[in-house]
């Protein structure tokens, strides 16, 4: 399992600061010019890394 240290990249602080500012996993997924299940997946790895839930999934939109 990677640890934080090896999660929390420049990048992957850009891809949470996207998610949050855009509001949702599609729309951050379009800026960066990724898919959204890159995204989901990215950002499961670091909530994994540092075992907490970043984002709420249970509605459209994270939270």
């Amino acid at each position: 399992m990677p640890t934080p240290r090896d999660v929390l990249t420049p990048d992957a602080l850009g891809l949470l600061q996207a998610v949050a500012q855009h509001g949702s996993f599609a729309a951050a997924a379009r800026e960066l010019g990724l898919v959204p299940s890159a995204v989901t997946y990215r950002i499961r790895q670091i909530e994994d890394a540092l075992d907490v839930l970043l984002f709420d999934r249970s509605s459209r939109q994270p939270g």
